[in-house]
């Protein structure tokens, strides 16, 4: 659940052995999801720099929390690119979010956020 101001910053899913990512929106039917509401997916194209990938600046698509839709992606080490926007309005996005998963983890995983991440305090 996202309330006002909460939001997600921009990462790519990668955690163990995870192949695809969902969201199932359950926000209010009535009134709908509106773009002021905020909250959307937003998608990034991943920009080859040196030995990685970067997200752009901006998404180059964006989803709306619309009530019963779905959303979905394939998960890549350094290029699945995703954030939440930061929710505007006094009511809830609810969804559900999950994972399918692989037997083995994705080749170059050395290249997800989490691990850049982790890579960096050494």
């Amino acid at each position: 659940c996202h309330t006002r101001g909460c939001h997600l910053l921009c990462h790519d899913d990668v955690i163990g052995t995870r192949k695809v990512s969902y969201i199932i929106y359950l926000t209010d039917a009535k009134p709908e999801w509106t773009d002021s509401d905020g909250g959307r997916l937003e998608l990034y194209e991943a920009i080859a720099e040196e030995d990685r990938f970067v997200p752009g600046a901006l998404p180059v698509k964006t989803v709306l929390p619309a009530f019963n839709s779905m959303a979905y992606f394939v998960v890549e080490p350094g290029v699945s690119f995703h954030s939440v926007q930061e929710v505007f309005c006094d009511r809830p996005r609810l969804s559900i979010q999950g994972w399918y998963h692989t037997k083995e983890a994705p080749s170059q995983i050395e290249n997800a956020t989490l691990q850049r991440l982790k890579s960096t305090g050494k």
